[in-house]
């Protein structure tokens, strides 16, 4: 069964990860100008992540399909 993911929680981890990249140059680097970068980008990663989360259903759903199919028909 997939996870629901909440975007809150993604989108915080974006912002995460754009921090560490801006402290790279700048050392004080706040959470507030880290959310105005990441928010250049957020709608590129955003994507990403709902592309991931479908691809996860269907595999799902493939295997959901497989098993189903190999209980239904009896072994010969």
């Amino acid at each position: 069964m997939v996870e629901q993911v909440s975007m809150r929680k993604k989108w915080f981890e974006h912002v995460e990860k754009t921090r560490r990249k801006l402290q790279r140059k700048d050392k004080g680097t706040t959470h507030r100008a880290a959310m105005k970068a990441a928010s250049v980008t957020w709608p590129q990663e955003k994507v990403k992540i709902q592309n991931k989360i479908k691809r996860e259903e269907r595999r799902e759903a493939k295997e959901a399909a497989k098993a189903s199919k190999a209980a239904a028909s009896p072994p010969t």
